[in-house]
């Protein structure tokens, strides 16, 4: 009798085992949902810090997605899609650094991206896709023989004053735009990101023209201040990178605050001054090494603070090395009113700084770099002129 009840139960468990393991294979191979709802792109796509072979395309959507690039160079379509730590990313901002590009080449690229509806552990519930109108843009090179890029800063919110200077951009002659920062007073939140300087910046530019942007001090203070690299990303990681552009080296500089670490009103949550040496290391590196910088026609540094920012030397190692690598000219911000400085015993390079309410276009060759200024109204300001020292 015990014999017969064992068999019996060995016979259920074996029966239900495969019962078991077909509902684990159906299951398996049955797809997941996919519901009649797609997202909205509210804002972008973008692009950001392009390089000779990189460029980041960000954008946003209204509800939970994951996103991926397609592009197309003309003869190859392929799609990029990013990944985090083995995951694809799920969110509203959406993030594709594409890199591998050839310098100076014109691609074609659409944004895309797929409703995620629920994100449960097996099975997510999906949406449909939308997809950006194509847009087209050219890597930088650096074997163009000319380069030309448009300087604007401090523009500290005002959505009018960014409206008037970029309307003067001829973007069909401008290969980026440089900002040089302080685009806020201080930074809260992502609305106020968009609001006031992203959504009319690139409203004015349109998605195929890059932005190179150089932090300036006040974009380091507010409670969303520790986010916005996420919004202006760069394929290095950093705030500070170079790009070779022709007869131009142009390197990005990150100032950071204009106030020492220890000043009261940070709350002891500062720790530029072990950055600064990080970033100074890098540009040594970048003076000792990079072959574009030591045979570029021009050096060119972009940057908020003409005096380097809040260092203990005052900035003295910085300058030191900027004469070293035979920097021709400093293009800054920060002071809110225009002023040039020529080449001295201290520093070899010209320094200019942009006022608050005007735009610099820098146009060079290989024979010459000419810095044009005007006001916000189109009125000339300056005009610089650096012949090629090589």
């Amino acid at each position: 009798m015990i014999s017969k009840m064992k068999k019996a139960l060995a016979a259920l468990c074996a029966s239900l085992s495969m019962l078991a393991a077909h509902e684990v294979a159906q299951a398996q191979s049955e797809p997941y949902k996919v519901f009649d709802t797609k997202p909205v792109i509210t804002e972008g796509p973008y692009l950001v810090a392009m390089s000779d072979t990189a460029v980041s395309v960000v954008w946003m959507t209204d509800a939970p997605s994951h996103a991926k690039v397609r592009l197309d160079d003309g003869s190859k379509v392929r799609e990029i899609e990013p990944q985090v730590d083995g995951l694809v990313p799920v969110g509203l901002r959406h993030v594709v650094t594409i890199t591998g590009l050839a310098p100076g080449t014109r691609y074609s690229y659409e944004a895309i991206a797929t409703r995620v509806v629920k994100l449960k552990p097996y099975w997510p519930d999906k949406g449909l896709s939308i997809s950006s109108p194509a847009a087209s843009f050219t890597t930088f090179s650096a074997r163009q023989p000319a380069a030309s890029f448009s300087v604007i800063t401090d523009t500290h919110e005002d959505t009018a004053r960014i409206g008037r200077l970029l309307k003067l951009v001829d973007w069909s002659r401008t290969d980026a735009l440089v900002h040089l920062g302080d685009a806020f007073n201080w930074l809260d939140s992502e609305e106020q990101l968009f609001g006031k300087w992203l959504r009319p910046t690139f409203a004015a530019m349109g998605p195929g023209k890059p932005l190179l942007y150089a932090r300036g001090n006040h974009e380091l203070r507010g409670a969303f201040a520790r986010q916005l690299s996420g919004y202006v990303p760069t394929p290095e990681g950093t705030y500070y990178y170079s790009r070779a552009m022709g007869p131009v080296h142009l390197l990005v500089l990150d100032t950071a605050e204009d106030k020492p670490d220890d000043t009261n009103v940070y709350a002891q949550l500062n720790r530029t001054q072990p950055y600064r040496e990080e970033e100074l290391a890098w540009l040594r590196g970048q003076v000792s090494g990079d072959k574009h910088l030591a045979n570029a026609p021009f050096r060119v540094v972009a940057m908020h603070q003409s005096d380097w920012g809040a260092l203990p030397d005052k900035g003295a190692a910085w300058t030191a090395l900027a004469n070293q690598a035979g920097i021709d000219l400093i293009i800054a911000g920060h002071d809110h009113k225009f002023s040039y400085e020529a080449p001295n015993q201290q520093h070899s390079y010209h320094q200019l700084i942009l006022g608050q309410d005007q735009l610099a276009r820098v146009d060079a060759t290989d024979r010459v770099l000419t810095v044009k200024v005007s006001t916000d109204k189109g009125a000339p300001v300056y005009t610089l002129t650096i012949p090629a020292r090589r």
